[in-house]
């Protein structure tokens, strides 16, 4: 299947690691000239590598996705490096650290709302006007399933609040911005089996006095698929979003989670 991504621009958020490392992967498979954001500049290095052995092309920078000035200035050097100005975005951010609705004083809300909501926001205005102008352009968010289930088995209500506002901007974007041929969705993952996540629910686990194998055991019981998710899957749903193929879908939280949340809609 073509899906018509050859040629694009994408910058993609959070893309040196985990879920959003598969999404830069994909994306350059398919032709997609990616640049890859995100802090650290040895694993943005690393996986800049890894597309360029896969035949892809792609660049990194190191950059703050809350510093509205730094996004600006990134898909300035974006347009400069690749000629061309960006076609789709994909804002993937790490979630906010855990607390209780105790513990989460107001400039921690405020925190995880700069994190997940506005630096949401900040990418949308750098690249939009370019989509405009194009009139074609892909903006994907990868949220959490704690939008529509939050979580109940840690303390994360910062998580939950703060996801659940970036799957609203996302719906509201692609309200206003439809008629430009501009689609804006949200995927939801459940649990994956990302490096940082396996380590989080080890910690859990023995925080709680558990046997962290026995207590994977019993999490991916809680899943109908009957285990976690990888990266790769989230990528796939991720690069379909981005293609010529999703065109008419927009607007959407697209749940990529083998089934844990139960509910139909």
């Amino acid at each position: 299947m073509d899906f018509g991504l050859s040629g694009k621009v994408a910058l993609v958020s959070g893309g040196s690691k985990g879920m959003g490392r598969a999404v830069a992967e994909e994306l350059g498979r398919e032709g997609a000239k990616v640049l890859v954001l995100a802090r650290g500049q040895d694993a943005i290095d690393e996986t800049v590598a890894a597309i360029r052995s896969s035949g892809g092309e792609a660049h990194g920078l190191s950059v703050d996705m809350t510093d509205p000035d730094a996004i600006n200035e990134t898909v300035a050097h974006c347009t400069r490096i690749f000629g061309l100005e960006p076609d789709i975005a994909v804002a993937n951010v790490y979630g906010t650290a855990r607390y209780t609705f105790d513990t989460a004083g107001p400039e921690v809300f405020r925190e995880g709302y700069e994190l997940l909501v506005m630096s949401a926001v900040h990418l949308a205005r750098a690249v939009v006007p370019a989509m405009k102008r194009k009139r074609w352009g892909r903006i994907v968010t990868i949220g959490s399933f704690c939008v529509k289930k939050p979580h109940w088995q840690v303390p994360l209500i910062v998580d939950n609040v703060t996801r659940a506002g970036a799957a609203a901007l996302s719906k509201s974007l692609s309200n206003e911005l439809g008629t430009y041929g501009i689609t804006v969705n949200t995927i939801a993952p459940g649990f994956i089996a990302t490096e940082m996540a396996l380590a989080w629910m080890d910690e859990m686990a023995r925080e709680q006095g558990l046997d962290p194998e026995a207590a994977a055991r019993a999490l991916d019981a809680t899943i109908p698929v009957g285990r976690k998710g990888t990266s790769e899957e989230i990528a796939g749903a991720a690069v379909f979003l981005c293609s010529e193929r999703a065109s008419y879908i927009t607007g959407q939280l697209i749940m990529v989670d083998g089934g844990l949340v139960g509910a139909p809609f």
